[in-house]
């Protein structure tokens, strides 16, 4: 293993972090009611802990300090790579359904006049570029981001507590608990980073199920206290917002910080292409630990345009139906690389001891 790929575990915890940070301020309003503001609060618990028991293969995988690839390795060289193909196809899917929220969150909010393919195609070409350098430069940039987005979320609540008031929080379950747990699973299927962590003890130094378990408790109960203020303070006005997160940044703008909305979205745009790199470093790692060969830089980039093909084929199904399909799509891709792959090396691995 190259130096460049070893990252530590405070890395790791901000990689995964800052790529669920993408997924909140994507976070779209379903179009059915019974979603409340309260309801947005609450889902949380639930999306925790199904977050918890669907890491349990992967954290599982993690305590062997090896790596999902290495683990199958050990049964056959020709699982090994089946399994890295698996996973690199898995993290380039992940990579193109992340990419395709971002692109719509761009053409509803940033440039609802602008070539946001065109764009995207930029984000894609120096998300390559990126992933090229090692997963220890996406690492250190992540810790910094990550410092970025605290201190600018921070200022965003401090501006908006005087608009802060518990009347705009409406009860949690009104209308029962059927939609909070609804978009408690849509949200499980977007969180694709659980795959990342049975592959993660090949390339970080210290403890991964111990930095899995304080990212899924911290980015819970992040989102909650986001949820709670963000309906607290836009109440009906929030409810009604495609991008609740992007809504409370407009609402919260005050003094020298007119422009703060402008600021976020610049430091979300860089969170997107870190997710993105870190997905294309992801499924390059696969592949070379599966067949045993470093991917140059070619291969990398031509897993950023499978990237950007993906998108616009995922872009083009869920226009024609109405965003079914990139959900289906999610789900495929978290329930192949998050448990069903984690689950079998798992099993391949017990079932070679015993019969051995």
């Amino acid at each position: 293993m190259r130096q460049q790929e070893t990252i530590g575990s405070f890395q790791f915890f901000a990689l995964l972090f800052v790529c669920r940070v993408v997924g909140l301020f994507t976070f779209t309003v379903p179009q059915e009611a019974g979603f409340s503001a309260g309801d947005r609060v609450f889902f949380t618990l639930p999306f925790f802990l199904l977050c918890l028991l669907c890491a349990v293969p992967a954290l599982l995988a993690a305590r062997r300090g090896e790596g999902l690839i290495a683990m199958a390795a050990e049964t056959s060289p020709r699982f090994a790579k089946a399994a890295a193909v698996v996973l690199c196809a898995a993290f380039l899917c992940a990579a193109a359904l992340g990419t395709l929220r971002f692109e719509r969150f761009v053409a509803a909010v940033m440039f609802p006049q602008g070539d946001t393919v065109f764009l995207t195609a930029l984000l894609l070409a120096a998300a390559g570029a990126a992933a090229v350098h090692g997963t220890q430069a996406i690492g250190r940039a992540a810790g910094i981001l990550l410092a970025l987005l605290t201190v600018s979320l921070a200022f965003i609540l401090l501006s908006a507590a005087d608009r802060f008031d518990w009347v705009n929080l409406t009860p949690p379950m009104e209308t029962g608990a059927g939609p909070a747990l609804k978009n408690a699973v849509r949200s499980l299927w977007r969180t694709p980073e659980l795959a990342a962590l049975a592959l993660a003890p090949s390339f970080v130094k210290g403890n991964v199920p111990k930095t899995g378990l304080r990212w899924l408790a911290a980015f819970s109960l992040a989102a909650a206290v986001l949820f709670c203020v963000i309906g607290a303070v836009t109440g009906a006005y929030g409810e009604r917002q495609m991008f609740p997160l992007y809504a409370l940044t407009e609402v919260a703008r005050f003094g020298v910080f007119q422009r703060m909305d402008a600021l976020l979205t610049g430091l979300w745009t860089l969170a997107a292409f870190l997710r993105t790199a870190f997905f294309l470093r992801l499924a390059a790692m696969s592949l070379e630990q599966g067949f045993g060969k470093r991917l140059s830089a070619p291969p990398v980039f031509a897993g950023a345009a499978a990237v950007f093909g993906l998108f616009l084929a995922f872009s083009s199904l869920a226009a024609s139906t109405d965003g079914a399909a990139s959900l289906t799509a999610s789900a495929a891709v978290f329930l192949t690389a998050a448990l069903a792959l984690p689950l079998t090396v798992l099993a391949a691995k017990r079932f070679r001891r015993t019969a051995g």
